[in-house]
């Protein structure tokens, strides 16, 4: 059996941080391959003591439930960030997502959503939604469904909306040593359509040998009405460096 295993990872530029993002990637989260009853626990620790202390710890727990016809999986996990016993983040989050395959163009998808992230001003949020997922090729993924959201603010008052979730997801082999991911989510709100939530996510990816490779990724965030004091729009770009053996 071949052991595929990341031996380092070089953080060169800043790494793309999620926790800015109203819209979360589940694309990067799904398993479509992977069938029968699968269990995933992590948890993961770091910190460092001197001119700066920090500790940064998580925790995460992941079910698939999967068959021919049925993909279901659910994600539960929390993370906590301390500085200088300060805390930078304390975010909570669940998302079970159930997909329903009637034929190779097309399959149906509800999920539910919660998360918490009191540090980005969202007390809490609660997302429940369904849509079709279409595959009219082999590497593209396009959705569109609608959701409803209840949204608690912290400094602003709570609000529902009903959004449109539509999304396209491609992954092209420019060559046997590199391919090269997009992901693009478009959340309008129904009744307002200049009420828009959109995510972007690229990733090239490159085999620099047969052992090594690298990831370079970019993000881009947008939320036309942003929790109090955050940015309407956030980039994030990175790139990460793994060995295999």
């Amino acid at each position: 059996m071949r052991i595929c295993a990341i031996a380092f990872l070089l953080i060169v530029i800043a790494y793309p941080n999620y926790s800015y993002s109203q819209i979360v990637n589940m694309e990067s989260a799904r398993k479509e391959s992977l069938l029968g009853t699968h269990y995933e626990l992590n948890f993961g620790l770091n910190g460092s003591s001197g001119t700066v202390d920090r500790i940064n710890y998580s925790l995460e727990g992941r079910i698939d439930l999967n068959s021919e016809k049925w993909k279901r999986f659910a994600v539960v996990s929390y993370r906590r960030e301390e500085k200088d016993n300060s805390i930078t983040s304390n975010d909570t989050f669940m998302h079970i997502r159930g997909v329903r395959k009637i034929n190779p163009l097309l399959a149906l998808e509800g999920f539910i959503q919660i998360s918490e992230k009191p540090l980005q001003k969202i007390k809490r949020r609660e997302l429940i939604g369904a849509g079709i997922r279409l595959s009219p090729y082999k590497s593209v993924r396009i959705g569109l469904g609608i959701f409803n959201e209840n949204e608690e603010r912290i400094l602003s008052e709570a609000r529902e909306t009903v959004r449109i979730n539509s999304y396209i997801t491609n992954s092209f082999k420019i060559s046997e040593s590199a391919s090269f991911d997009s992901t693009l989510y478009l959340q309008p709100d129904i009744e307002n359509f200049s009420e828009l939530r959109s995510y972007i996510i690229l990733n090239l990816r490159l085999k620099i040998s047969k052992r090594f490779s690298s990831i370079i990724s970019y993000e881009n965030t947008h939320d036309t009405s942003p929790p109090p004091m955050t940015d309407k729009s956030n980039s994030f770009y990175g790139i990460k460096f793994s060995f295999e053996y």
